[in-house]
């Protein structure tokens, strides 16, 4: 499968930094192959650490700017970062992504080549495994609404399953009841509130559900409050 973003290319080219040396002669890769896979690795994950050292200064700037513009009169302000100059550890080059997933197209071609080479090298990504049912937790966010005693939601992490029910609780008790069912990632909730015309703070959680039994976790308790 091809290589298509900085992280796949250095996931690749650590295997194959560990590994092209054990398996050179079933895939026929020459010494040069090894030194380019050494460089090219040392290339991408030293541009990767600069990039994130320029990105968090560049924060700290912007914070450093509001807090002079906006900031307590008198607040002691920080210098502003600078950010080292970039030294590359070998010269650099354009195209790694295209010479890499060249050279895996050869590899693949080699004498004794299989499958379990391939995971080795970085050149076949395994299927992720499905996540054990009985450890899923889903979470859960919401978002009342300003009126109507009505709340969204969004579940998260739902693993393999099928279908979830929202319950909910008045804050302080546990008198837990079936609030709304469904199967996509979100929901809206119309509470009845004990006392008409004031806002109700309730407790809500998820529990998912595959093929009508329960399925995983039950979600943390959020809490949120519904408005009249």
């Amino acid at each position: 499968m091809a290589l298509r973003t900085i992280a796949e290319a250095i996931e690749c080219l650590t295997l194959q930094k560990a590994n092209l040396p054990v398996y050179q002669a079933q895939v026929g890769a020459t010494a040069a192959d090894i030194t380019r896979v050494n460089e090219h690795l040392a290339i991408l994950s030293s541009l990767v650490d600069q990039c994130e050292l320029c990105d968090a200064n560049k924060k700290t700037a912007f914070g450093i700017k509001d807090q002079v513009l906006r900031g307590a009169v008198g607040e002691p302000v920080a210098p502003v970062p600078t950010t080292p100059a970039y030294v590359p550890p070998f010269p650099l080059l354009s195209g790694i992504l295209h010479i890499t997933n060249s050279a895996n197209r050869r590899f693949e071609e080699g004498p004794a080549y299989d499958e379990e080479i391939g995971i080795a090298l970085g050149i076949i990504r395994p299927s992720p495994s499905a996540p054990t049912p009985g450890t899923v937790k889903p979470t859960l966010e919401t978002f009342p609404a300003q009126s109507g005693n009505m709340f969204a939601f969004i579940i998260g992490n739902r693993g393999q399953s099928d279908m979830w029910k929202l319950s909910t609780s008045p804050v302080a008790v546990t008198n837990w009841t079936l609030a709304e069912t469904g199967t996509g990632k979100a929901g809206e909730n119309v509470a009845t509130p004990p006392t008409p015309g004031q806002p109700t703070q309730l407790q809500a959680r998820i529990q998912l559900f595959k093929n009508n039994q329960p399925y995983g976790l039950l979600s943390d308790i959020v809490l949120v409050t519904v408005n009249p």
